[in-house]
């Protein structure tokens, strides 16, 4: 089973915007993450720089849309619905091949809205990942199996509490059991401090199973470019990991 690299990148700076998707495409990432706003955890991007991104990316590259209206609020009410739905159709009008979302209802998964945004996305034909807010659920088994059912492709996390802002390292142990929760019946992407000294220990957790590594500064220079001798770095020791399970 491939191991899929996705890149997250800050969609603030259209002079870099361009020639990032490229880079990171180009030196071997599968999917790319477009968000605005990263210090406040990424926020949607402008229909500007969406279109500029995907018109920089390969025929067959993924291009998916942060939809996240609001700074630190999963919690999502009627007004915020209904931006997020429209968010959807700009992030498919602009040319995304999916899009990331997260709705909670307290400490777990907002059925109706979660409903209906997967919706929204598949009436466009966009694939769905539910973002870090997956991370402030306490029953973490139980929300796989519901946004399994209701049609969620994908769950980022690193396996620790969103509010502990703590790295993917610290979150190892609870990572292998969502892994096995999930069971290959939806993708976890594994992101949240992703970088070349870790990679290698999350390839090997990662197996093969249907799992993939999302890297957002560690791919990145001091000057907000992405760097492909990181990308690379970071893709060779999953080569590396997969030889040794061959």
């Amino acid at each position: 089973m491939r191991k899929n690299l996705e890149v997250c990148l800050n969609a603030d700076s259209h002079i870099q915007l361009a020639d990032n998707v490229k880079t990171a495409f180009t030196a071997g990432a599968s999917r790319i993450e477009l968000c605005s706003t990263m210090q406040l955890e990424g926020l949607t991007p402008s229909a500007t720089a969406m279109t500029i991104a995907a018109h920089a990316m390969p025929s067959e590259g993924e291009l998916l849309i942060m939809i996240r209206p609001v700074a630190n609020q999963f919690i999502v009410d009627a007004t915020i619905l209904k931006l997020m739905l429209t968010q959807i159709a700009h992030a498919a009008h602009a040319g995304a091949t999916g899009v990331v979302f997260g709705a909670l209802n307290a400490n777990d998964v907002d059925i109706a809205a979660t409903t209906a945004l997967i919706a929204c996305a598949h009436k466009y034909n966009l694939a769905t990942t539910f973002h870090r807010a997956f991370d402030c659920i306490e029953d973490s088994e139980q929300a796989i199996g519901l946004l399994t059912e209701l049609g969620i492709d994908r769950i980022l996390t690193n396996g620790t509490k969103w509010t502990d802002d703590k790295g993917v390292m610290q979150g190892l142990n609870h990572l292998q059991t969502i892994i096995s929760h999930a069971n290959d019946h939806i993708e976890i992407v594994i992101g949240g401090g992703v970088t070349t000294d870790n990679a290698s220990t999350l390839w090997q957790l990662a197996n093969n199973n249907l799992v993939s590594l999302h890297a957002y500064s560690g791919v990145h220079n001091k000057d907000g470019w992405v760097d492909p001798l990181l990308i690379n770095a970071i893709l060779n020791q999953r080569t590396n990991e997969q030889a040794k399970n061959d």
